[in-house]
């Protein structure tokens, strides 16, 4: 009898410690972020013991990319990394 076989990943999601670039003080993310999506925050460094794996199913989550929706702010990226409206 064969086997379904689903297509998953396992991600790895931080909470993140950044530098705001205009004030210089520290702030936390509230939410967990992917390293991928951590890169567009400025000198962004790992929270110990903040990591949470999930086993996404490739099928059921397809990519959507940054057009379609983002978990970094407009006003976090950079002049060439913000959306066009």
């Amino acid at each position: 009898m064969p086997r379904d076989h689903k297509r998953t990943r396992v991600e790895q999601y931080w909470q993140w410690r950044y530098r705001d670039a205009e004030s210089g003080q520290t702030h936390e993310t509230t939410v967990q972020l992917t390293e991928e999506e951590a890169t567009r925050l400025p000198e962004a460094e790992k929270i110990e013991g903040s990591m949470s794996s999930v086993e996404v199913d490739l099928e059921d989550f397809p990519e959507t990319g940054p057009e379609i929706h983002s978990l970094v702010p407009e006003e976090w990226k950079a002049p060439d990394q913000s959306s066009e409206t």
